[in-house]
C-alpha cells in the first residue's frame, strides 16, 4: 500500500520581524510547536477566514487602524465552522505599532490569543514556521507596506508597486458537484448565480480572477489534481456565461490535495472520511479589481 502523499503546511522558518509600517499595525499570530493538541486552530478576523494555525505555525500580516476582532476556534471543522460568528477578541490597532498574539492551548473548549511581550514572542517564534497550506479570505489582511518610511520619505524615493490583494470567496464543492463529479448539480448552477450576483455587487471593475479547485486527499494524486482543475474550469465558464468577464480574463488552477484545511481525517473512502474531508473540497475564487 503507498503511503499517503505529503502535505507542504509550513513556508520559511521565522527569521526576523521587520518594524511596521507607519500607516498600518503588523500583526503576528502563533501556535507553539509541540503542543498537546493537534487539529487546526481557525484564525478569523472580523468573521472572515484568515488561516488555520497548526501546532508550530505563525501567520504574519498587517492591517489599517482599527478595532480588529479577532476569533480563535480549535478544530471549528468539526464545529459546522460557526466559531467564526463569535464576537472573539478584539484590539485597537495602532499605526507603526507591531502585536505579537499566541494561541493559549489550554483547553480545546476555549484557545483565546494572548498577547506577548516582543522579545518572549520573538524566541517562541524562532521555532515556528509561516503556515501556507491556506489561503486566506479575510479583508481585513493587507500587504504590509515599505516599514518605516514617512510620507514625504515616500513620495521622493521610488514608488515600489505592492502585489494587489484579492477577495477571496470560496464555494463548497459538495454543493456544487456529486461526489467525484464534474457535473453541476442544479443547486451547483443556483450557486454560481448567486456568486456572480455577489461579484457584481462587490466590485466597480474586475481586473482579473484567479479559479483555484482543491479535493481531499481520498484517491490517486494525479486524478484528485485532474479532478479539482475541471471543476475549477467549470466554475470559471459559469462565471464567464452569467456576465463576469474581467479585463485580463480567468485564469483555472487544480491544487487537487495541496492545501488542505482539515488534515487529521482518515483517507479511506468510507461515508465517515467523506464527511471529515468535506471543507478539503472546495473552489476559490480570487478577484483582483476596483471594489465598490
Amino acid at each position: 500500500m503507498n503511503a499517503p502523499p505529503a502535505i507542504v503546511q509550513f513556508g520559511d522558518k521565522f527569521q526576523v520581524a521587520q518594524r511596521a509600517p507607519l500607516q498600518q499595525t503588523r500583526i503576528f499570530v502563533y501556535r507553539q510547536a509541540n503542543g498537546s493538541f493537534l487539529s487546526p486552530v481557525n484564525i478569523y478576523l472580523h468573521g472572515r477566514f484568515h488561516t488555520a494555525l497548526l501546532s508550530g505555525g505563525y501567520t504574519e500580516f498587517c492591517a489599517a487602524p482599527q478595532r480588529l476582532a479577532i476569533q480563535s476556534v480549535y478544530d471549528d471543522a468539526q464545529k459546522m465552522h460557526l466559531g467564526k460568528e463569535a464576537p472573539g477578541q478584539s484590539w485597537v490597532l495602532k499605526t507603526g505599532q507591531v502585536l505579537y498574539l499566541r494561541v493559549n492551548e489550554t483547553s480545546s473548549l476555549n484557545m483565546p490569543l494572548l498577547e506577548v511581550p516582543a522579545e518572549q514572542a520573538k524566541q517562541e517564534l524562532s521555532r515556528t514556521a509561516s503556515q501556507v497550506h491556506v489561503l486566506s479570505r479575510a479583508p481585513a489582511a493587507q500587504a504590509c507596506d515599505t516599514p518605516g518610511l514617512s510620507p514625504a520619505v515616500m513620495a521622493d524615493a521610488a514608488p515600489v508597486r505592492q502585489p494587489p490583494v484579492p477577495r477571496s470567496y470560496a464555494l463548497q464543492t459538495d454543493a456544487l458537484f456529486e461526489f467525484g463529479k464534474t457535473e453541476l448539480k442544479v443547486a451547483g448552477y443556483n450557486a454560481i448565480e448567486a456568486m456572480a450576483q455577489q461579484l457584481q455587487r462587490d466590485f466597480q471593475q474586475v481586473e482579473r480572477i484567479r479559479v483555484v479547485g482543491h479535493s481531499d486527499p481520498i484517491g490517486k494524486p494525479k486524478s484528485n489534481r485532474t479532478l479539482s482543475l475541471a471543476r475549477a474550469e467549470k466554475v470559471a465558464d459559469q462565471l464567464r456565461d452569467r456576465g463576469v468577464k474581467p479585463l485580463q480574463g480567468f485564469k483555472t488552477e487544480g491544487q487537487g490535495e495541496d492545501s488542505l484545511i482539515k488534515t487529521d481525517c482518515p483517507q479511506t473512502p468510507a461515508a465517515v472520511s467523506k464527511l471529515c474531508h468535506a471543507p478539503n473540497r472546495r473552489v476559490e475564487i480570487l478577484v483582483y479589481g476596483a471594489r465598490n
